[in-house]
């Protein structure tokens, strides 16, 4: 059934206010320019802090709350404001959602946001600013702090070794001055240094919270929605590069983030971004990348196992065995 509604520490920090580079000169258009969505699901608990910060943004004027969970979320985005909020409990993924809740906005900008990203003071007068100076650019998003340091919300297009990496827990080890110091000289160096020294052009943008110009949006038709949640960035920012548009990362304090609050457990959060992932690779990556991607995927389902035969089995099916069909489903189409 659908109602609708209207009425962390880390060795990379954000660079100082002078590192910002001054204003575009010309006329900046103030007023509301940026619609809000977000997409909701059992954020009962994170939603009036995400909608309070912002309505502390100037530039704001719709926000828009999916709400797929059945926690009482749609009540609680009201309460703190939201302007249009649905209910979904059949829950279609966040993609779907996402799509869904742009097709009720009509500013020329929309945030995505997470309900558990709290946006930064200014961060979209910011962002506007880098938009409206290169009308190539697609979307913008600056440096998201997590519970665990800076995250990894802007770089390149994840490859296979991004996914053994992960798949053998490694990610601990960029702590190491040495580490991180070859790391920073492989296809990893996004993940051992995550704050940009200066705007930059990326591959990808992170989902937590980026600012979209709608055309941009609407050109590739949004969100993929046959992914249920992760791996749909991914897709949709390889979409919009082979559609001609750019993606850019900023120097400048954009959100905090409080990762993983609607999944259950560390063990959820897994398979669910190993299916993601994996069916992203399994749409887009060459036949060797795909196999190492596949390897890595086993690797990670035995390790989340945890000795627990019938858990690796079910890590397995989620985790590998549903992308695998995606690319033999895409084979056949050839």
């Amino acid at each position: 059934m659908l109602t609708t509604d209207s009425p962390a520490t880390s060795r990379d920090t954000a660079p100082d206010d002078e590192a910002w580079p001054a204003p575009a000169t010309g006329t900046v258009r103030h007023g509301p320019r940026v619609d809000a969505v977000i997409v909701a699901y059992r954020s009962a608990a994170d939603l009036p802090a995400c909608i309070t910060a912002l309505r502390d943004q100037p530039e704001i004027g719709r926000i828009v709350v999916i709400d797929h969970g059945d926690d009482g979320s749609a009540d609680v985005a009201r309460r703190a404001g939201a302007d249009t909020v649905v209910t979904d409990p059949t829950n279609p993924g966040f993609g779907a959602g996402q799509n869904r809740g742009v097709a009720l906005t009509d500013a020329p900008f929309v945030l995505l946001c997470n309900p558990d990203a709290r946006l930064r003071p200014g961060a979209l007068a910011a962002g506007l600013r880098v938009l409206d100076a290169d009308p190539g650019l697609a979307a913008v998003q600056g440096i998201v702090e997590g519970a665990g340091g800076t995250d990894r919300s802007a770089g390149r297009e994840l490859g296979p070794l991004h996914l053994w990496g992960r798949a053998l827990g490694l990610r601990g080890l960029l702590g190491r001055p040495l580490v991180r110091r070859l790391a920073a000289a492989s296809p990893l160096a996004d993940a051992a240094h995550r704050v940009p020294a200066r705007p930059t052009d990326v591959d990808t943008l992170a989902a937590t919270a980026p600012l979209v110009r709608r055309a941009a949006f609407d050109d590739v038709g949004g969100f993929d929605p046959s992914y249920f949640l992760y791996g749909e960035d991914l897709d949709w920012c390889r979409r919009l590069r082979r559609g001609g548009w750019r993606l850019r990362t900023l120097p400048l304090a954009w959100a905090i983030h409080r990762e993983g609050s609607s999944s259950q457990n560390t063990v959820g959060r897994e398979r669910a971004w190993w299916n993601g992932t994996l069916s992203f690779a399994a749409r887009w990556w060459e036949p060797r990348a795909w196999v190492g991607a596949v390897a890595a995927g086993m690797v990670a389902a035995v390790r989340h196992g945890h000795g627990h035969p019938a858990r690796t089995r079910t890590n397995l099916a989620v985790m590998v065995g549903e992308p695998l069909r995606r690319r033999r489903a895409a084979d056949r189409r050839v």
